[in-house]
């Protein structure tokens, strides 16, 4: 994989809102580069904050999210790094309720600890300066599972709690927090009714590649496996793949092997990418009853199929709400669609029918899922 080349406007902008203090949702749609983007920036860390990448997506209590926070900021290896930059950020943490410091931690007594408080009071023990920011990665996951888990008062009291965090006084210049996820937060805590939680957050929004950024990851990409394609071919390769996300553009440069490239060998990377579903499957799960109810997967599923149909130019909001009628979701059907619009399924054409946002996404759908 060629290092990885930041999208330097949604870069600037993220740094600028971290910098100023704010506390910043991550958004944009499925495999668009948010952990990439992320996972940049804790490498190249500025002098005004301390950023630091940890995926939540396995919590599914309230006490596990906040044991994985204090997990990862008294681990050896987190405290090493920065302190080799010059942070010093050891001397930071003055007391915890822990025994053991190390690359494992261990705390007291688990079934006493109330592991939020301890949280708390580890910021507390802080001094206020340059703040660790905190990128959650699958932070909607995490609520998803906490509701599925220990029901919805406890998401309640995650956000409740994640909120006063970043707006109490005392731990001002201590901690700021970006959340990032494949699903979107604002969709997720609108379908159970807090938006207010997280309305102080600021949001930057993710964008897919611009064709120049896209031709130069591509040759890259190519380079890096030794083959070799002209202007021309490159052109028919990102025309395949259209919507210019890093995810499908390095899937089709995976299935290419001759070289100098050729357009069969482009179709047949294309047919051989959509064949492995282990690429895609994260996508209908997204939507399998665990996540939506039986009628609400039976109305998306529907929907996908009719839009993925090659003889079809999309689907029209009429003919979504007539399929909403069939399956009992009518009252859902603005959810649902902002759902499959947000996370990266569908947008709407100058036409102002749905269609499949990605031509990759939409040719696996009709292959696997559809037929």
């Amino acid at each position: 994989m060629p290092q990885y080349q930041p999208l330097h406007d949604v870069l600037e902008t993220l740094t600028d809102r971290l910098t100023s203090g704010e506390h910043v949702i991550l958004s944009g749609h499925r495999r668009i580069g948010k952990t990439q983007l992320m996972q940049h920036l804790e490498a190249n860390a500025p002098d005004a904050f301390l950023p630091t990448y940890l995926i939540v997506e396995s919590s599914d209590t309230v006490d596990e999210f906040y044991r994985k926070l204090i997990s990862h900021l008294v681990d050896q290896s987190f405290l090493s790094r920065w302190d080799s930059l010059g942070w010093s950020i050891t001397s930071r943490f003055k007391s915890i309720n822990i025994q053991e410091l190390g690359k494992s931690v261990r705390f007291g007594d688990a079934k006493a600890l109330d592991y939020h408080a301890e949280f708390c009071r580890l910021l507390e023990n802080l001094e206020p300066g340059r703040p660790i920011v905190l990128m959650l990665d699958e932070f909607p996951q995490t609520l998803e599972n906490i509701r599925e888990n220990e029901g919805v008062p406890q998401v309640r009291k995650l956000l409740t709690t994640q909120r006063e965090l970043r707006q109490g006084p005392r731990y001002k210049g201590k901690i700021q927090f970006l959340y990032a996820g494949s699903i979107g937060l604002q969709n997720v805590v609108e379908g159970m009714g807090f938006t207010k939680h997280i309305n102080d957050l600021r949001e930057v929004k993710m964008r897919p590649f611009r064709r120049d950024e896209a031709l130069s990851y591509t040759q890259c990409l190519l380079r890096r496996k030794g083959l070799q394609a002209d202007d021309a071919w490159l052109e028919t390769l990102l025309d395949r793949v259209d919507w210019l996300a890093p995810f499908y553009i390095s899937l089709l440069i995976d299935e290419l092997h001759a070289s100098p490239l050729e357009e069969k060998h482009i179709d047949e990377a294309f047919q051989a990418m959509i064949g492995h579903r282990h690429n895609f499957e994260h996508w209908h799960n997204r939507l399998k009853p665990q996540a939506l109810s039986k009628e609400e997967y039976r109305f998306c599923k529907t929907l996908l199929s009719l839009a993925a149909d090659p003889d079809r130019l999309g689907i029209d909001y009429g003919e979504a709400c007539n399929l909403a009628v069939q399956h009992d979701v009518m009252d859902e059907v603005s959810r649902l669609l902002n759902i499959l619009q947000h996370d990266g399924y569908l947008a709407r054409d100058e036409q102002n029918r749905f269609r499949f946002i990605s031509p990759v996404l939409r040719a696996w759908w009709w292959k696997e899922i559809a037929n």
